[in-house]
């Protein structure tokens, strides 16, 4: 009986983590790939958050380190079948009033071989690091502001 009770238990998680993995992949994005930009400020550094209608997956960027533009390779994790076509579109987003970063432009380009990928453009080029987000549905690049200060 303790044996037919612990496999109920087990099939009802299972149950659980694939309806739980089905509603991710069932919410249409709507149109849109990003749906928004946040940016946080401290004392040595500028992180800005962006966020996806849908999981994605980042898989690697270039340069490593420093520059003005930065190339990140990105790879859909969950995507409603509605959206599939989306996956191949390009998009731009409007950019936060913020004085304190140099953004000049963000765009999602679904279009490019290896890809998607997303650009991130800077006025002058700066010292920063890309990493994942922890809800999978954003990226995470966070700006040395010692670099951001000083002439073009």
């Amino acid at each position: 009986m303790a044996l037919r009770r612990r496999a109920c238990i087990a099939l009802v998680a299972v149950f659980s983590c694939v309806l739980f993995a089905a509603q991710l992949s069932a919410q249409p994005a709507r149109g849109r790939i990003i749906s928004d930009i946040s940016v946080t400020e401290r004392a040595d550094k500028t992180e800005f958050s962006i966020h996806f209608t849908f999981p994605i997956r980042y898989v690697k960027h270039f340069p490593n380190e420093f520059g003005d533009t930065i190339e990140i390779q990105l790879k859909e994790v969950l995507v409603n079948i509605d959206d599939a076509d989306l996956l191949k579109e390009r998009e731009s987003i409007r950019l936060p009033d913020a004085s304190y970063i140099p953004l000049l432009d963000i765009s999602y380009e679904g279009d490019l071989p290896g890809g998607p990928y997303l650009t991130v453009r800077f006025l002058k080029p700066v010292a920063y690091k890309v990493h994942q987000g922890a809800d999978f549905r954003s990226l995470l690049v966070t700006v040395n502001n010692n670099d951001m200060t000083g002439s073009d």
